[in-house]
């Protein structure tokens, strides 16, 4: 199932900064984010780009195959959630270390797709298609951070499914991770996390080779991603990043935590009460999740400050009132207890981090329509590798990273990027 020790160790040095799936549980990921996952089950390459690597550590291995070639577990083990046809969604990804010294990161974004098999990954349609900005920029790989929201196609027939995610980056790596999911009655579990586990690292650690041919080209200019990316906080080394937020948050400056923001509040638009920017997409945005509830505090709008790139935001949720800083490249939370009855420091970090997770989700810019099952798109999931149906061998023929993102031109569940880069719609062509 998986690649020969030599080849693992080339790799190593060659496979860096790479996201994969953590919600829903993603086949061969670890028990933290797949409860069914057993140690023999885990696939220490899961966050690998598909071809990644041969003795040399070039991309020239055949791909493993649909889900990483991990179809059997998928006849093996249970659905970790149930979806309804047309419901609200999400999925999250996570920097997750899965081999020592090949820490994950977010290759400053990419574009995605995310759909559905209903015959055990022989033909498979598109439920939403992010045209850049996925993962979202930055050096925060957490999974409450990296959230995305779609809906179920409608008229899905009910029964066992596949859920896959799709990752084309700008250095011309591919990656498919697959789930098992419910879709309709049956046995799966909620269909929301209510604290999702973070990731931990592996504690495998093969022999790291001192240098590898195959290095992902960085992006001019300071937005860039770096192949081991600086978590925020002090940590070991290979860990992935997190929102500052965590179950024993440093407490915030006692300014912050007593005052208020002094200025006035733009008039109320007696349509919808929001918090969000005036900039930001005034599309309808039902987010039905049940655990998040979103008591706005009344009469706080947000701030863009144009000088330092950020927004900060302020919500009230579980009973505390929040800050949130969304940066380009970090976001952080502060919060303070309100309820008369006191809260816990775990209580307040949990809410730091869902806080953080509310506000990245209200950030980015959807598109509510979803999919219908029986007129959804097809959805190609074979990208870049030298056997790949689309655009195949492409990072050998093009080593240099790009200066655009990949699109589909979908006529459903579209969502579009944060415009850093143009937009170029995908074409199997395109790097022959």
């Amino acid at each position: 199932m998986y690649t020969s020790a030599i080849s693992l160790l080339a790799l190593v040095g060659a496979a860096q900064a790479h996201m994969s799936l953590w919600y829903p549980g993603p086949l061969g990921g670890v028990k933290e984010a797949n409860k069914a996952s057993t140690e023999s089950s885990v696939d220490p390459e899961l966050n690998f780009p598909l071809g990644c690597c041969d003795s040399e550590g070039q991309p020239t291995a055949p791909s493993p195959g649909v889900c990483r070639g991990h179809l059997d577990l998928f006849d093996t083990e249970d659905a970790q959630v149930t979806w309804q046809p047309g419901q609200d969604a999400y999925f999250q990804l996570s920097d997750h270390t899965y081999t020592a010294d090949a820490p994950g990161g977010t290759h400053y974004g990419g574009s995605c797709q995310v759909g559905f098999s209903t015959d055990r990954g022989e033909t498979w349609k598109v439920a939403a298609s992010y045209n850049g900005n996925c993962p979202l920029r930055g050096k925060d790989g957490s999974p409450e951070v990296q959230t995305f929201d779609f809906k179920v196609p409608t008229g899905m027939p009910e029964g066992k499914a596949l859920f896959a995610w799709i990752w084309l980056n700008r250095e011309h790596e591919s990656f498919m991770n697959c789930a098992a999911v419910q879709i309709g009655e049956g046995s799966g579990n909620t269909t929301t996390p209510t604290n999702p586990a973070k990731p931990s690292v592996s504690a495998t650690k093969p022999n790291t080779p001192s240098s590898s041919a195959y290095q992902p080209t960085q992006p001019d200019g300071d937005n860039q991603y770096s192949a081991a990316p600086v978590p925020a906080s002090t940590s070991a080394a290979g860990s992935p990043s997190y929102p500052t937020a965590s179950a024993s948050p440093a407490q915030p400056d006692e300014e912050e935590s007593t005052e208020e923001p002094s200025y006035d509040a733009p008039p109320q638009d007696d349509s919808e009460k929001t918090d969000s920017d005036e900039d930001t997409d005034d599309s309808s945005d039902d987010d039905s999740d049940n655990e998040e509830t979103e008591d706005k505090w009344s009469g706080r709008p947000s701030r863009w400050n144009s000088h330092r790139h950020q927004t900060v935001k302020y919500k009230m949720v579980d009973e505390h009132k929040c800050k949130i800083t969304l940066r380009s490249d970090r976001a952080d939370a502060s919060c303070v207890c309100k309820a008369s009855s006191g809260c816990s420091a775990q209580k307040r970090g949990l809410t730091e981090r869902k806080a953080l997770r509310m506000a990245r989700r209200d950030a980015i810019k959807k598109r509510a329509d979803a999919c219908a099952w029986n007129s959804a798109p097809s959805m190609v999931v074979s990208y870049y590798t030298f056997d790949a149906a689309c655009a195949p061998n492409a990072k050998m023929n093009v080593p240099e990273s790009d200066t655009f993102e990949i699109g589909w031109n979908e006529p459903c569940g579209v969502v579009e990027g944060d415009g850093e880069y143009p937009i170029k719609d995908m074409d199997c062509n395109m790097f022959s």
